[in-house]
């Protein structure tokens, strides 16, 4: 594998281990929650996305009038927007791949911002076993990618933490390859 493939090979990567992680995903949370005023005075929702190093990163989503003709219906009938519901994401974000090319390291990046712009609360995180409860926490929904569960399943019990933290029970595998 390339330097290149290596990098944005989808793993669950080494993290910081801190003792304040529900604190963390509980700022995750509201901050997927809150709306940010541009420079034209409009409000933008955003992704929130949780680092291996536990910083959080705001990518603001386009106005639900700037997707293109067609991709907000596409949008809304994957996942209405009433009720808005609380996702989690389980996704490959070790910071150098997301520098580099988010939607190489995050292939279904671009239907989470959708999803953040029609009113859902969005965030991201890698799936290690010490975030996996705090990360789906109040999650009613939790998005997977499929190129993390060789990883996951490693953790035999992946699933029933996850939904023993969530609202909900509903767990959505997004294979790369669809995408």
């Amino acid at each position: 594998m390339s330097g290149s493939d290596q990098l944005f090979h989808p793993h669950i990567p080494e993290v910081d281990i801190h003792d304040d992680i529900g604190q963390i995903f509980n700022r995750a949370r509201l901050a997927a929650d809150e709306s940010n005023l541009d420079e034209d005075g409009l409000y933008h929702r955003q992704v929130i996305i949780v680092t291996p190093g536990r910083l959080l990163i705001g990518k603001q989503c386009p106005l639900p009038g700037e997707f293109p003709v067609g991709e907000l219906d596409k949008l809304v009938n994957l996942l209405p927007p009433n009720p808005p519901r609380n996702i989690a994401v389980i996704a490959y974000t070790y910071l150098e791949a997301l520098k580099q090319d988010l939607l190489k390291a995050i292939p279904f990046f671009g239907y989470l911002m959708g999803f953040a712009a029609i009113g859902h609360k969005v965030w991201v995180f890698e799936g290690h076993p010490s975030a996996l409860s705090a990360g789906c926490q109040d999650a009613d929904l939790l998005m997977v990618d499929g190129g993390l569960l060789p990883d996951l399943e490693k953790n035999g019990n992946w699933r029933q933490i996850a939904i023993n933290a969530m609202h909900g029970s509903e767990i959505k595998i997004v294979p790369r390859e669809m995408v």
